[in-house]
């Protein structure tokens, strides 16, 4: 108690001293301590000394719950906003990445291990340098298999940019078992929700089902809605907008990719409005507006010509210029158009050209092949290796069988003998009882003696029974009986009652005729009780002999007292010596 007290004063001083900073509850597990510090996250454009400072209580949470992965978090998060400061791959943030991922490697954490690989990847893809992703994410996809998903944070998210990876290097299948995957972990309404459908719905685009693909495009359209992330609304549009200009609503197509625009400039998604101005400078061209298609695209000529990860925007836009300029029959632009195409190309072979892409793609599929051939190879080697291993515990264990069923035997026959010379004892000590009772005169004090050893016996009996049960000897009295069968015999018989009936008659003849004549409605058995009562027997005592529990004896002398009346019950009462 004093421990989480401790820690709670701990927590509420960092909330108070890190008044402007991150902030981390009262949670439980590393999962949800990272996913609650990733929903933090605060862009400070260049201002890396403020992301530091609000990065920094993480380390002390760290020391406070003794957590390792709170400092791999923290060189994510501090990665990521370096990048975003710099808006390009930068050797201080591959160095945390590094860091990051060695950190996880180190304790042993194959979901932090697994995510991290994700980020990393999905870091250098987000820059555009698939390259250098390529082996990352054939990593990661080859250690899925051995993650444990609802331990690793925002999985969806991690899965999801493995399906965008794959999606761009053409493995379309991947891509779309991915989504599927992610869409698993999604919450129902939430913006990744809606980034997972809309992969889905560009993924079913490329191969032309059009029909399934506006079905998606229109399910994020309206979660977008929902969640108030219009930069995606924009995006969904703007998808749509591709459709109908495929069908040849180019009317349709303009209206949707304006109203992209709205979104992704009021929302300040610079990349998105890029795209949707070079799809509208396409769709002009389309509709002859020739003027209007060159004012889009020299709007979307403003963004990627100081980003060397948009190259291949930066060449989409090259190639409408020069749609326009030929077009327009203007030979001065076209040529400009050109030579800046050969200089794009030349720069793309170096970076991420369609041909490399295709590439990248033959390699991911050699790869898969090679990693199912030794899968197929692992697998028929360990399947050889169970038969092999099953032949021999099949032989080991018939082996061990036949000498176990012979041992068992042989121990069994000696169980069985033990148990016969056990129960014939006893059988001895009752049959001694019944002939020193046979050889006394017929007595109640004789009779008297006699219960009480038989109560003895019985007493010993039963606890013999319940010892046997806890030992190996149980199976052979559950078969046999015997000792069950030895209880029995010592209750009271017919013949040893009309006996003892007797022998208290004797010792009690007045007693016995006013009973009769007090209480005529009594039955043999009620005598039984009272009998057995006079001579000072306790309920115990009583039921052992009869054969029946302690409360069947104590419900049978309530019977009486109801059926003889209480006052009466008592004046009897009075007369036994209990």
């Amino acid at each position: 108690m004093k421990l989480f007290s401790l820690l709670f004063f701990t927590i509420g001083l960092f909330q108070t001293t890190f008044a402007d900073s991150i902030r981390l509850e009262e949670l439980f597990s590393s999962k949800s301590r990272i996913e609650y510090l990733i929903k933090q996250e605060r862009n400070f454009g260049q201002d890396t000394v403020a992301l530091k400072n609000y990065l920094n209580p993480i380390l002390s949470y760290a020391r406070v719950y003794n957590d390792a992965s709170l400092l791999i978090v923290y060189d994510y998060m501090l990665a990521n906003g370096i990048a975003k400061a710099y808006d390009a791959p930068n050797d201080r943030s591959k160095s945390l990445y590094l860091s990051a991922i060695k950190k996880s490697i180190r304790n042993k954490d194959k979901e932090i291990e697994f995510w991290m690989k994700v980020n990393y990847g999905f870091y250098l893809y987000d820059f555009r340098d698939i390259t250098s992703a390529f082996p990352i994410f054939l990593e990661v996809r080859n250690f899925l298999p051995q993650v444990s998903l609802n331990k690793s944070p925002n999985p969806e998210i991690s899965i999801r940019n493995m399906a965008y990876f794959f999606g761009t290097i053409g493995d379309a299948e991947s891509s779309m078992i991915y989504l599927n995957l992610a869409r698993k972990y999604a919450h129902p309404k939430s913006n990744e929700m809606s980034s997972i459908l809309d992969g889905l719905g560009m993924a079913y685009l490329k191969q032309a089902d059009t029909v399934t693909a506006f079905r998606y495009f229109k399910e994020v359209e309206a979660l977008s809605k929902v969640t108030g992330d219009y930069v995606r609304l924009g995006k969904a549009l703007g998808n749509q907008a591709v459709i109908y200009w495929g069908r040849g609503d180019l009317k349709k197509a303009v209206d949707l990719l304006l109203e992209d625009i709205v979104y992704s400039e009021r929302f300040g998604s610079k990349q998105n409005t890029m795209y949707a101005y070079i799809l509208l400078a396409k769709v002009y061209i389309d509709q002859g507006k020739l003027s209007e298609a060159e004012n889009a695209i020299n709007r979307a000529a403003q963004y990627p010509a100081t980003k060397v990860y948009l190259k291949r925007s930066e060449k989409e836009i090259a190639e409408v210029q020069l749609a326009i300029a030929v077009k327009r029959h203007d030979d001065h632009s076209e040529l400009l158009a050109r030579r800046r195409l050969t200089q794009l190309n030349d720069s793309l072979q170096l970076w991420n050209s369609d041909e490399k892409l295709q590439q990248l793609k033959w390699m991911a599929d050699k790869q898969t092949y090679i990693h199912r051939i030794e899968l197929s190879r692992e697998q028929f080697e360990k399947e050889l290796f169970k038969k092999r291993a099953y032949s021999i515990v099949v032989v080991l264990l018939l082996a061990l069988s036949i000498s176990l069923y012979f041992l068992f035997n042989r121990k069994l026959k000696i169980r069985r003998v033990i148990y016969e010379r056990h129960v014939l004892g006893l059988q001895m000590e009752k049959y001694l009882s019944d002939q020193k009772l046979m050889e006394a005169n017929n007595n109640l004090s004789s009779f008297t003696i006699y219960l009480r050893e038989k109560n003895e016996y019985i007493a010993n009996l039963k606890e013999e029974i319940e010892r046997v049960k806890q030992t190996s000897f149980s199976d052979i009295e559950n078969e046999r009986g015997q000792l069950q069968a030895l209880l029995e015999s010592h209750l009271m018989t017919e013949y040893n009652w009309s006996l003892f009936k007797e022998a208290f008659i004797k010792e009690y003849p007045y007693f016995y005729n006013d009973l009769l004549r007090q209480y005529p409605e009594l039955t043999e058995s009620n005598l039984r009780f009272i009998f057995l009562g006079k001579l000072g027997l306790k309920n115990t005592e009583i039921s052992n002999l009869l054969g029946v529990t302690e409360d069947a004896v104590k419900k049978a002398k309530q019977r009486l007292k109801k059926k003889i009346g209480e006052e009466r019950y008592l004046v009897l009462s009075s007369n036994l010596k209990v």
